[in-house]
């Protein structure tokens, strides 16, 4: 048998009842940074090596293996993209098959496995593509160039400054 003290009860229940009150001067979670946060101008501009405009925003549909993911796009200028597009709770397998998708073709799509980003990363058509938890991100610098060596080295900056403000 469970003997109850009534004293007992109420002391927990305004315990518990406090722990879910706000604290005085506590900072909720903010939002998460709009895609053009992900990046600042001053960071495109050096990944670039360049001046560049202000970042535009826009949504896209990104067609994936036969699926659309809606994707957020900050533009600086026509030489430097941001993007990040969910891929919800089946992240791995998605990006995963993104990848194969890619990977089957070398030849044409210049990839190459990246390591030390995110939760995975390739290079491929000129761009970085990484997976962060159930986030995807593309970063392409100098597109107009196709990419290289030079340009994989400014996307891998870029990406790691986004990544840290997911």
């Amino acid at each position: 048998m469970i003997l109850f003290h009534p004293r007992a009860f109420w002391s927990s229940t305004l315990l518990l009842a406090g722990l879910a009150l706000p604290v005085r001067g506590a900072v909720d979670a903010s939002p998460p940074a709009g895609v053009c946060d992900l990046v600042t101008r001053e960071e495109a501009a050096a990944a670039l090596g360049a001046a560049v405009p202000a970042g535009t925003a826009k949504n896209m549909d990104l067609p994936m293996l036969g699926a659309t993911v809606k994707m957020e796009v900050c533009f600086f200028g026509s030489e430097v993209m941001v993007a990040r597009y969910p891929l919800g709770t089946g992240a791995p397998e998605l990006f995963s098959k993104y990848r194969q998708s890619l990977a089957a073709k070398p030849a044409t799509s210049g990839y190459e496995n990246v390591t030390g980003l995110g939760d995975e990363a390739f290079a491929a058509k000129g761009q970085l593509a990484i997976r962060k938890g159930q986030t995807g991100l593309i970063v392409d610098v100098g597109q107009a160039r196709g990419g290289g060596v030079k340009e994989l080295k400014a996307e891998r900056a870029l990406a790691a400054l986004a990544i840290g403000r997911l």
